[in-house]
């Protein structure tokens, strides 16, 4: 019989089920991956080499038999026998599913375990087929990260708390006690851009009994600042308590014991005190500044505002600075005396333009008929609305006086 070099039907069959069975055999001795395949009894009866080698067998063949309870913790080897329940009950894969890997006597591994129904030719279902891919680097880096989020909300949670008790106390610490004048009325408001803030204006006890007021305003924003205002606080109580009626003294006092002890930047202050009243009526108020130069004086008798520029005065806290020489001033009944920080005059609107000392000067000349409280008030809320910005920009302080 001459041979024709062909291959009949069975044959052909014969080499592509040979075949078929070395490229299994193959896969299953080359690949990186963990694949298995196990019975309706959670038993394997297939396993790649690298899953062997990953278990300490040297021939995945001595796989064969055995189950998760043999190679890991009841914890997960129990989690992995319900799982595998589950896919045979709804015929459903598992698919990247995250597992923890607990292990006798080695540290916790974690895997991307796929697992899917197996069937036979015949449509019967077998047993289970599956995958898994060691993500425990990936997985560590993940709860690294987690614990360092949850570590910052901590903190971010400790620093609110830290903040809002900073703010209660600058709350009740600016502007502190507010003196009882007679014939004198005292309006002040403090706003800080953040929580707390680096302005400061207080009204310290003085062996005259006069009413002695400072304003200030740290360089800087936020609780920084708002540290250097305790540390104000208590030097212009200090230094008030020798206060010789001579507000540039007082600034100079104060300076000094400001300087060395901020790290950087400065401090502005403005600081006064009212005469005793006149038959008139009239009182004098003695100013000093070391960097807060200009001042408005509302006169009622011309109803018009005087823009003040005091003497040259350097800012506190740097050497060799110092205030301003003091100058007296004689208010009237009806007039007013304002004071402000620059978060006022700097405040700017969507084009950049500063709200202006021109604006403050005229509002609070055509607010003259109202109570000064409400001037200063109502200066205050026409600045947010001209910046239309939702935060403010600056620490804002005014005070003001008015002789009655």
């Amino acid at each position: 019989m001459k041979k024709t070099g062909k291959i009949d039907s069975s044959g052909n069959s014969m080499l592509l089920r040979a075949s078929a069975k070395r490229l299994f055999e193959s896969l299953m001795e080359q690949t990186a991956d963990r694949i298995y395949i196990k019975d309706k009894k959670s038993r394997f009866i297939a396993a790649s080499q690298a899953l062997a080698e990953m278990h300490g067998y040297k021939n995945r063949h001595e796989l064969e038999g055995l189950t998760d309870f043999d190679l890991f913790t009841h914890e997960h080897a129990q989690q992995a026998f319900d799982d595998e329940r589950e896919i045979l009950r709804t015929k459903k894969s598992i698919i990247n599913k995250i597992e923890k890997e607990t292990w006798h006597n080695r540290e916790t591994t974690w895997v991307s375990s796929t697992k899917a129904p197996l069937y036979l030719s015949s449509g019967k279902l077998a047993g289970i087929i599956g995958i898994s891919r060691d993500v425990t680097a990936e997985k560590l880096a993940q709860q690294k990260l987690a614990d360092s989020e949850q570590r910052l909300r901590e903190q971010n949670k400790i620093m609110r708390s830290d903040y809002e008790s900073a703010m209660k106390v600058q709350s009740v610490m600016i502007p502190g006690r507010v003196p009882q004048i007679k014939n004198v009325d005292i309006a002040h408001l403090w706003k800080p851009m953040n929580m707390v803030g680096g302005d400061i204006i207080n009204f310290p006890r003085n062996p005259s009994n006069c009413l002695l007021f400072f304003m200030g305003d740290v360089c800087g924003h936020g609780v920084a600042a708002a540290f250097y205002t305790v540390l104000i606080k208590y030097l212009t109580a200090h230094s008030a308590e020798v206060y010789n009626d001579n507000p540039r003294d007082f600034l100079n006092s104060v300076n000094e014991g400001v300087t060395g002890r901020i790290q950087c930047g400065f401090i502005t202050g403005l600081a006064g005190h009212f005469g005793a009243r006149q038959k008139d009526g009239s009182r004098k108020l003695i100013l000093s500044h070391a960097g807060h130069k200009q001042v408005l004086i509302y006169r009622k008798k011309e109803g018009s505002i005087e823009l003040i520029n005091l003497p040259n005065g350097t800012v506190m806290g740097i050497p060799g600075t110092t205030a301003s020489q003091s100058k007296a001033f004689d208010l009237h009944i009806g007039d007013r005396f304002y004071a402000f920080t620059d978060g006022i005059i700097e405040a700017s609107n969507l084009d950049g333009q500063e709200f202006g000392i021109r604006r403050v000067i005229r509002r609070f000349a055509e607010l003259s008929t109202q109570p000064i409280d409400t001037t200063i008030n109502t200066l205050y809320k026409e600045v947010t609305q001209y910046t239309q910005a939702p935060d403010q920009q600056d620490d804002i302080t005014i005070l003001g006086f008015e002789l009655n």
